[in-house]
């Protein structure tokens, strides 16, 4: 099938006042897939992942050092605009009539005290989609709350449930998991609103809260005591139901450590399994004959297991236990990850030319569509980049116009 030269959201303009990880990320969702997305920033504050990331001997030279800010902004425009002036807010106003969403995930009550609510915003716009994200949400006692990644888990009851049996709560060691959560349910909340509005011609306000997307992936947990009463406690690698079940060591590569993650379903897969590993007497333990008895005695189990996966590399005993219908994988690290072929073959990763951090590997997104082109991954933007084509092109300022506002510090 040909591809289509178009995207899917080409034609939609977004303005972006999203920072940190959370709102940048659900608008590069819509950047990616075609919608013209203008970042509002400024100098005076620039966003902090703008700092986070630079390469080696790079660090506090300037706003366009940031690989984190560089993944999370592809294909997007920046301007950069002093919110705090009567002349800045009031080119926001004639930018927000230009687009279809506006997004923002700042602490509640900015957008407000530049006379930005979603009722003003309806004044100069009235079909217009206001997306809010935030820590706690935009009601309730807590609306007002600062919230961090590592919060956000712990208000979510994901502290609680993770970790090892008996061990104390555990933050999840990815910190932007959470973000990531927050941003896949903002991109989805703001595609449907935009279906919304083609059908009805009607905006909408979205009001997500990462305290519940987060929750959200907590289902069987928050069942489980409705249902029962039952607290989840933390089970490290284990499963509920499978065993063996998680990861085991294997023999280094040079000063590297290898693991496999390996999960058995079934007596089939379990007899596999022991086939794979030549049938050992210990396979034969009364303790492990079903799948029960296998759960049961997981502690025995594992250390049985890992004295034999210790005498192999992860990449050829993972070979060798998929030839042989068990689901097993590399641990890998993020090096691991960047060089593998599979990866490498799919296109996740990208390779843009960027004029300032050069030729940097970045995440891409991981979705791909058979009927239209790749999606929009221009380069992420330098601070103040598209100033010229958004105040002069879009807005009709001459180029007297902008020097001016640049100097009086309105375009900065």
């Amino acid at each position: 099938m040909n591809k289509k030269l178009s995207l899917p959201l080409e034609g939609i303009r977004v303005l972006d006042f999203c920072q940190m990880w959370a709102g940048p990320h659900a608008t590069e969702w819509l950047s990616v897939m075609g919608a013209e997305v203008i970042k509002v920033e400024t100098s005076s504050r620039i966003d902090y992942m703008r700092t986070v990331g630079a390469p080696p001997g790079m660090a506090g030279k300037g706003p366009n050092v940031g690989s984190a800010f560089a993944s999370l902004n592809w294909g997007k425009k920046s301007i950069t605009l002093n919110m705090t002036t009567p002349k800045g807010q009031e080119l926001a106003k004639k930018l927000i009539k230009l687009c279809d969403v506006v997004a923002e995930n700042f602490g509640g009550g900015v957008l407000e005290r530049w006379g930005l609510s979603y009722e003003e915003m309806k004044k100069i716009k009235p079909d217009i989609i206001y997306y809010a994200g935030s820590g706690y949400g935009r009601s309730g006692p807590h609306k007002e709350r600062p919230a961090y990644a590592e919060i956000v888990d712990a208000f979510s009851g994901a502290t609680f449930s993770n970790g090892y049996p008996g061990g104390e709560p555990n933050v999840i060691g990815v910190s932007p998991w959470t973000d990531g959560a927050q941003a896949i349910h903002g991109a989805v909340a703001m595609m449907t609103a935009l279906y919304y509005k083609q059908n009805t011609g009607d905006g909408q306000y979205i009001d997500a809260a990462m305290i519940e997307g987060h929750a959200n992936f907590l289902g069987e947990m928050v069942m489980g005591y409705i249902i029962n009463g039952a607290v989840g406690q933390p089970v490290g690698n284990r499963d509920a139901f499978m065993a063996p079940h998680g990861c085991y060591p294997c023999k280094k590569t040079g000063d590297e450590d290898e693991w496999i993650a390996l999960a058995v379903a079934d007596q089939k897969e379990w007899e596999a399994l022991c086939k794979s590993m030549g049938n050992p007497d210990w396979t034969k333990n009364d303790a492990f004959r079903d799948e029960p008895g296998r759960w049961e005695n997981q502690e025995e189990l594992d250390k049985y297991l890992s004295e034999w996966t210790r005498q192999y590399g992860a990449y050829e005993l993972t070979e060798r236990l998929q030839k042989a219908g068990i689901a097993a994988t590399p641990s890998f690290s993020t090096r691991q990850l960047t060089h593998d072929t599979h990866i490498s073959a799919r296109g996740f990763f990208k390779k843009p030319l960027h004029p300032v951090l050069g030729d940097k590997v970045l995440a891409g997104l991981p979705i791909k569509f058979s009927d239209y082109a790749e999606g929009n991954y221009q380069t992420p933007p330098l601070l103040g980049e598209h100033n010229d084509y958004v105040f002069g092109q879009l807005l009709g300022l001459s180029q007297d116009e902008i020097r001016r506002l640049t100097e009086e510090k309105v375009l900065s």
